[in-house]
């Protein structure tokens, strides 16, 4: 029997690609330097270093500045430290999430595995409202391991005081997400992202949130 539900926050509840090109946007406006060149273009270019959250994010700023052919020297520093300060503080969840959080809440326990900065993504999740349906939330950073390595998920399952084969992982990326959960003993349902073209062969898949409701029923009735 299903018990719990755990979620990825960035890209799979959190739409981390629109929050960050918010928030270039901002820093283009506030970092007169920037405005000598293109703001699309250095919103693009940045966007394409981070490599989907992945990369280091000074790395990433020394890049497009470089792209960009600028000259200012600290001015990577300067937008990197900025993004440590202020980012987070205006998390943009997808359409639907907290709908289908409150709906989930009333039945199964709710965890949180995230890889990241703890201040950052928890700052995410308490500016964004849905703190309050989450039993147990599991950051990288405060945890000591991070996603693919299973220790993470154990926690969160620990946390929530449930088996792996009593839970479902939703997330979006099939190899820190999907792959982990399924080794585990945990149903998967994959958040499909054109960041990941793989194929998962193994797991359900779901293009909204609001598809997750009516899958962990179907799983719940074939586990009972």
């Amino acid at each position: 029997m299903i018990k719990a539900i755990l979620f990825d926050l960035d890209e799979t509840l959190v739409d981390r690609s629109g929050m960050m090109r918010l928030f270039l946007a901002e820093q283009y406006q506030h970092f007169e330097e920037l405005h000598r060149y293109d703001k699309k273009s250095f919103i693009d270019s940045c966007l394409v270093f981070q490599r989907n959250g992945y990369a280091d994010k000074y790395d990433a700023y020394s890049a497009t500045l470089a792209e960009l052919g600028s000259k200012h020297s600290s001015l990577a520093l300067r937008l990197f430290d900025n993004l440590r300060e202020q980012y987070g503080k205006k998390p943009l969840l997808f359409e639907g999430v907290e709908e289908v959080l409150k709906i989930l809440n009333v039945k199964y326990k709710l965890g949180l595995v995230s890889n990241g900065r703890t201040d950052v993504q928890h700052a995410k999740i308490r500016n964004s409202g849905i703190k309050k349906y989450f039993s147990a939330i599991c950051i990288s950073e405060s945890i000591g391991s991070k996603k693919p390595d299973p220790e993470i998920f154990l926690s969160c399952l620990g946390g929530l005081s449930v088996n792996a084969d009593e839970a479902v992982f939703v997330g979006d990326n099939p190899v820190a997400d999907i792959q982990p959960a399924l080794a585990l003993g945990m149903e998967a349902v994959w958040v499909e992202n054109q960041n990941f073209p793989e194929s998962c062969h193994a797991c359900k898949r779901i293009r909204h949130l609001r598809e997750l409701l009516s899958i962990v029923e179907s799983l719940n009735q074939t586990k009972s």
